[in-house]
C-alpha cells in the first residue's frame, strides 16, 4: 500500500469546500500526483523519507506528537500545496459527471444535462496552473535548499556540468558573415 502524503484537512488552503472532499474518491489522484508531479521534483530518496516521516507523525500517539522539523516541515508545506493542486486538477473537474456513450452529463435533479468538455477543461487548467506555480517554488526552493537533506538529495556543485535537456541536433551549419557568399557562386572570381 502507498503511503499518501495528503490528509483531508491539507486540502483547506488549496480547495473550495474541503470539507464535502472523501478521502477514497481521491486516494487514486492523490496517488498519480505523487506520482507524475511530486517523484520527478523530489527523487525517489526524498520522497520516501517525506512519506515515512509524514506517516510516523500521523501514527504517533496524541499526548506526544512527533512534529516535522524545519527543513523537513518547510518541504511538506510546500509539496502539499504540489500535490494538493494537482490532486483537484485531477479531480474536481470530472467528480460530478459522468461519461455516456454520447456526451459527458451531470446529473442535476431526476434528469442529466449535458456539460461543455471545454468547461471541464477550463476547471482542470486553473487548478493545473497553480499546481505548476507550487512546483516552480519547490523547484526553486530545492536548489538553495538541498544540502539540508543530506544523501537523501543529490547535491550540485559548482564543478558539475549541467545535463544536457535534450540531444544535441545532427544538423550542422557552418557559422559564416553574412557578407560571405558559398565556394560555388558562378559569379565570384
Amino acid at each position: 500500500m502507498e503511503l499518501l502524503l495528503l490528509s483531508k484537512a491539507d486540502f483547506k488552503d488549496h480547495a473550495d469546500l474541503a470539507e464535502s472532499l472523501k478521502m477514497d474518491r481521491l486516494r487514486p489522484h492523490i496517488l498519480a500526483a505523487q506520482r507524475t508531479r511530486l517523484r520527478p521534483l523530489l527523487l525517489d530518496a526524498l520522497t520516501n523519507e517525506l512519506l515515512r516521516l509524514v506517516e510516523a507523525e500521523r501514527n504517533a500517539p496524541l499526548a506526544s506528537p512527533a512534529p516535522l522539523v524545519f527543513p523537513w516541515s518547510t518541504l511538506r508545506t510546500k509539496a502539499v500545496a504540489v500535490v494538493a493542486c494537482a490532486t483537484m486538477a485531477h479531480y474536481l473537474p470530472f467528480s460530478q459527471t459522468t461519461a455516456t456513450s454520447n456526451s459527458m452529463v451531470r446529473k442535476t435533479s431526476q434528469y442529466s444535462e449535458a456539460v461543455d468538455t471545454r468547461d471541464l477543461a477550463r476547471q482542470a487548467n486553473i487548478y493545473d496552473g497553480d499546481a505548476l506555480t507550487y512546483e516552480v517554488a519547490l523547484s526553486k526552493w530545492l536548489r538553495a535548499n538541498g544540502a539540508e537533506f543530506g544523501s537523501f538529495y543529490p547535491q550540485a556543485n559548482c564543478y558539475d556540468a549541467p545535463a544536457a535537456g535534450r540531444a544535441p541536433s545532427v544538423v550542422v551549419q557552418g557559422i559564416r558573415r553574412p557578407d560571405d557568399r558559398p565556394s560555388f557562386d558562378p559569379y565570384r572570381r
